[in-house]
C-alpha cells in the first residue's frame, strides 16, 4: 500500500465505540454503527480515536476492533485506526495492529498528555513510526487534548516524512487549516476536524474532506450530504445544513449536555441509532443534560 493508494477524501467519521451498561464491549452494535454509516455514504471511519474512547480501550480490545471494522466495511470504504499513543513503542505495536487488521491507514496524535515533547522528537516519533509498518498515516493534531501543537511549519516538515499521507487539523484555529494547505497541501490530504462549525468553508478553501463525530452519527445522511452539496457547487443547501449541523453543536457541546462523547451516545440512542454506553469513569448524562439533547434534537426535528 502507498500513501497514493485510497485518494482519501470526503465525509471520514470518528465512530464511537459502544459499550454495554455493565461496560463490556458491544460488539454487535459497533458492527451495526458501521454498517449504517456506510449505508448513509461515509466515505471512511477512523476506530478508537478521540470519539471512540481510545483511552477506555486495552490494546486487545482495540485489536479486536480493528478487525471487526475492516470485516464490517468489506472494502467499500477507508478504515482507519486510531493508534496514536505517548510513547513511540506502544504506537508502532497498535499500528502493526491495524497492518494485521488490513486497515487503510492509521490516525496518530503526537505524543503528548502527560509528556512534552520538541518538534524534533515529534518528528523522529513518525518517522519511526513510518518505518517500522509501511501503511499510510493520517496526522492529528487537537493540541486542546494533547497538550501538543503541531504547528503549520511542522506540520510541512512532517508531510516529507514517507507515510505520512494526510492531517485531520482539529485545532480551534480555522487559519490552521488554510496554513496547513498552504505549506503542505502540494504532499499531503488536508481534513478538517470540527466539520460541524467549518466543514463546508474548509471545502471551499482547497481541503479534500474532514474528520466529524457529532453531526453524520447523530444526523445521519444528511451530514454526509453536506460534503456532496459543496463538491456539486449547490452551496445555498450546503449552508444550509451547516447550519443545522452548527446549531446541534452549539446546543450539546461546552458541557451543556455532559462529557463527550457520552451525550452523542445517548443522541443516537434517542434516534434509535447504536450508541450505546459510555465506559466509566465517563457517566450517562443526568437527567437535566438529557433534557438539553432531547430540547434540541427536537428543535432540528431529529425526533
Amino acid at each position: 500500500m502507498t500513501r497514493d493508494a485510497r485518494e482519501w477524501k470526503g465525509c471520514f467519521t470518528a465512530v464511537i465505540t459502544p459499550f454495554k451498561e455493565n461496560g463490556e464491549l458491544d460488539k454487535e452494535a459497533f458492527c451495526e454503527n458501521i454498517e449504517l454509516l456506510i449505508s448513509e455514504g461515509v466515505h471512511g471511519v477512523i476506530i478508537a480515536g478521540c470519539t471512540g474512547e481510545s483511552w477506555a480501550l486495552s490494546d486487545e480490545e482495540r485489536r479486536e476492533i480493528f478487525g471487526l471494522a475492516v470485516g464490517q466495511a468489506k472494502g467499500r470504504i477507508n478504515v482507519v485506526g486510531g493508534t496514536g499513543e505517548i510513547t513511540t513503542l506502544h504506537t508502532i505495536k497498535l499500528t502493526r495492529y491495524a497492518e494485521e487488521a488490513g486497515m487503510d491507514g492509521v490516525m496518530i496524535v503526537p505524543p503528548g498528555r502527560r509528556v512534552i515533547t520538541t518538534h524534533r522528537e515529534i518528528l523522529a516519533h513518525y518517522k519511526a513510526v513510518s518505518d517500522a509498518v509501511d501503511m499510510p498515516i493520517l496526522l492529528y493534531n487537537i493540541p486542546k487534548r494533547q497538550g501538543i501543537d503541531l504547528t503549520p511549519d511542522l506540520v510541512s516538515k512532517l508531510a516529507d516524512i514517507k507515510n505520512v499521507a494526510a492531517i485531520k487539523e482539529s485545532s480551534d484555529d480555522f487559519m490552521r487549516v488554510l496554513e496547513d494547505i498552504r505549506l503542505a497541501g502540494d504532499r499531503i490530504r488536508v481534513f478538517s476536524g470540527h466539520s460541524a462549525q467549518r466543514g463546508v468553508p474548509s471545502i471551499a478553501m482547497g481541503a479534500v474532506g474532514w474528520v466529524a463525530s457529532i453531526d453524520p452519527q447523530i444526523m445521519g445522511k444528511e451530514a454526509v450530504e453536506m460534503f456532496i452539496l459543496v463538491e456539486q457547487g449547490e452551496m445555498e443547501k450546503a449552508r444550509h445544513i451547516q447550519y443545522r449541523c452548527i446549531t446541534l453543536h452549539e446546543g450539546l457541546g461546552g458541557g451543556k449536555a455532559g462529557t463527550f462523547p457520552a451525550f452523542v451516545k445517548y443522541a443516537m440512542n434517542l434516534r434509535k441509532r447504536p450508541g450505546g454506553y459510555p465506559r466509566r469513569p465517563i457517566l450517562t448524562p443526568s437527567e437535566q443534560e438529557k433534557q438539553q439533547v432531547q430540547e434540541v434534537l427536537g428543535q432540528l426535528d431529529l425526533l
